[in-house]
């Protein structure tokens, strides 16, 4: 039998009406049990099943079906979210495309530091002691400034 308490009855009344029958079964046996030593359940079920007896009296409502003609006539009212989405992105779709555009190029450059750079070429540079290294410089930049370079590859 399963344990039920003193809400889970009045739930069950609440949800259920006051027939038992009506009741789950698993929790039916264990609800009747504490209804019955309880007066204050027992009546609240007394109370539900005049209200069960009052609803069961009344009879069943049919609409009319120029009504649900009538209904089914009234366009939609507001914007679905597809087309929230789709006037979203209509007006933003330059400025999303290049913004991508811009952190993919980011996120590239910053995963892969030893990509080549276009117009950006690795030379051989002498400076003025005679000493050779290797940098990277433009070389319409490097020319410009002076830095005389002696091999590029």
């Amino acid at each position: 039998m399963t344990r039920v308490t003193h809400d889970r009855v009045l739930a069950l009344i609440a949800a259920y009406g006051g027939d038992p029958a009506r009741w789950p079964e698993a929790e039916r046996e264990a609800a009747v049990a504490l209804m019955s030593g309880d007066p204050a359940l027992a009546h609240a079920a007394e109370d539900a099943r005049t209200l069960d007896l009052t609803l069961d009296t009344l009879a069943t409502p049919h609409p009319d079906p120029a009504l649900r003609v009538a209904l089914k006539e009234i366009p939609e009212r507001g914007i679905g979210l597809m087309d929230l989405i789709t006037g979203w992105v209509g007006v933003w779709r330059p400025a999303a495309g290049l913004a991508a555009a811009a952190v993919l190029g980011i996120v590239i450059g910053v995963a892969n530091p030893g990509l080549p750079v276009p117009g950006l070429e690795t030379a051989i540079v002498a400076q003025d002691g005679g000493d050779t290294e290797t940098d990277s410089y433009s070389l319409a930049a490097a020319t410009a400034a002076g830095i005389v370079t002696t091999d590029s590859f």
